[in-house]
């Protein structure tokens, strides 16, 4: 009997760890989205340079935790 209850909770674990990477995956998605769209309304609206700038860091730094969270082992 415990050996089934440990099975089950070790299913439910796996499935929490999967939603927590999907809904991070989704937070990185929205967040390269928001910055790329605020470079685009920045250039439309004619902003000066530094709020185009600013746009255009947090688009990197979301690419970069991206990037950084595909080179960590599994």
């Amino acid at each position: 009997m415990l050996q089934v209850i440990d099975e089950i909770d070790d299913a439910v674990g796996a499935l929490r760890l999967y939603y927590l990477g999907v809904a991070a995956e989704i937070g990185l998605l929205l967040a390269a989205g928001l910055g790329i769209g605020a470079i685009y309304a920045a250039i439309v609206a004619g902003a000066e340079l530094p709020l185009i700038l600013s746009a255009a860091i947090a688009l990197s730094l979301t690419a970069s935790l991206k990037i950084h969270r595909s080179r960590l082992p599994s």
